[in-house]
């Protein structure tokens, strides 16, 4: 949903307060969960660099994927703790008003009546700036915590995946946007005719309906999805406003892009109904050796199993099991009888060499399991401009996890922030003060 070609803005900081970043110089300074001040300040920061939104992804487990159960991640600080980023929201939207927020709920744990009220609930809080990225759930402790002994299959999730997402917008579209009247003189606070049961009855859910909650201020929260998968691609072309996509290279971009254009059109969308945030870690510095330097120090406090850590994790399986000169053609049978996620894996194929050695990877995970960039203001903002062109100037950019914050923010939106503006590819001001209004222009 970007009808600009201008470059729109978000930050990841799903557990970025963890993943090995807890000890890099100025990095979480005085953290704690229960104290707002921080994530208002991350919001404010974002604010004066005109982003769309600060993104909260989620998965409600505890790590056991790598070597001697939870003792590792919570030894090392690795997505551990896993705090519900809800309550922090309403906070962060006072402190930013003008920025969105986009926080995670699962369609395979939790139910769709829940989401769609809740949701719509939230808009109402933030004046029209949330947005649900709707996730399938494919971590194995997880389905664990919801109560389920085995983990649901890809298939069945991605089944799931799309009767939860109908219920949750035939329930958002139950209330008109005019059925409120509000005429005291007649005594009518609402047009009956223009409230609706939806009465779903499917496989996995009965909602009678109608949505006991006023209108979206933004008509509905916006839908974020992140499958790379086949399924999460047709998901996403379907129901998604954006999506966050982690593709390693340009060339990978455009062939993405390509896809998810055509299955837009399948579905009888336009390709401008779906916009993509694409992933980019992002070192900037005065000069392309002060970001050097950064990425020195940042590396520095990096264990030295911190790439088979995070393989470990993002892949459902325990790396420290491995000769590390296996190579990674060798691994395709085992990954994908985790039943996690195939979509990164299949881009791990397409991009490195099928003979790398594990442990050569893991040294280089932690730094290049995305798109990135090290370098000067001018380098940064030509590599943005190569990944926005490629993805067909429809979206923009998300800077990716593995940075400190809130300096790394700070140093994007002080350094790299005026040269976009200057290169007339990010705006000057908000348009719109809704998500969605923000995300079209």
């Amino acid at each position: 949903m970007s009808e600009s070609e201008t470059i729109h803005l978000a930050i990841d900081s799903s557990f970025i307060h963890t993943d090995h970043m807890w000890c890099t110089p100025g990095s979480w300074v005085n953290y704690q969960y229960y104290g707002p001040d921080f994530y208002e300040e991350m919001a404010r920061i974002a604010q004066r660099g005109f982003f769309d939104m600060i993104f909260f992804g989620d998965a409600a487990e505890t790590p056991e994927n790598f070597g001697d159960g939870y003792v590792t991640p919570l030894r090392e600080g690795y997505r551990w703790p896993k705090h519900d980023m809800m309550p922090m929201i309403p906070m962060m939207a006072k402190a930013a008003p003008n920025l969105g927020f986009g926080i995670t709920m699962s369609t395979t744990y939790q139910h769709p009546f829940h989401v769609a009220r809740l949701f719509s609930s939230m808009d109402h809080v933030t004046g029209g700036r949330i947005g649900w990225n709707a996730v399938t759930s494919a971590y194995k402790n997880e389905a664990a915590n919801w109560g389920y002994d085995t983990m649901m299959p890809p298939d069945e999730r991605y089944e799931k995946a799309r009767e939860h997402l109908k219920v949750v917008t035939e329930l958002w579209s139950s209330v008109e946007p005019d059925a409120i009247i509000m005429d005291r003189e007649k005594g009518i606070f609402a047009d009956p005719s223009k409230v609706h049961l939806i009465n779903h009855e499917g496989k996995y859910f009965k909602v009678r309906g109608p949505l006991p909650v006023l209108p979206s201020r933004q008509g509905r929260p916006v839908i974020i999805q992140a499958g790379q998968s086949g399924d999460g691609m047709n998901l996403a072309a379907k129901y998604a406003d954006m999506q966050f996509v982690s593709r390693r290279t340009n060339t990978s971009i455009a062939a993405h892009r390509a896809v998810l254009d055509d299955l837009t059109v399948k579905h009888g969308r336009r390709p401008r109904d779906l916009g993509v945030f694409w992933q980019v870690r992002v070192v900037a510095g005065d000069t392309r050796e002060d970001a050097i330097r950064k990425e020195r120090r940042f590396l520095e406090t990096m264990p030295d199993n911190a790439g088979l850590i995070e393989l470990s994790f993002q892949f459902g399986f325990d790396f420290s099991k491995l000769d590390g000169k296996i190579k990674l053609v060798d691994m395709i049978d085992v990954i994908k009888s985790q039943k996690t996620y195939w979509g990164p894996f299949e881009e791990l194929l397409n991009t490195e060499d099928p003979n790398t050695e594990i442990e050569d990877l893991g040294r280089r995970w932690i730094t290049e399991r995305s798109n990135f960039v090290v370098g000067s203001v001018k380098e940064v903002a030509d590599h943005i401009e190569g990944v926005h062109e490629a993805g067909g100037r429809n979206g923009g950019i998300i800077l990716t996890k593995s940075y400190a914050a809130p300096g790394a923010l700070r140093d994007f939106v002080e350094l790299v922030v005026p040269e976009l503006q200057r290169r007339g590819v990010l705006r000057t001001k908000y348009s719109h003060n809704t998500l969605r209004g923000n995300l079209n222009n």
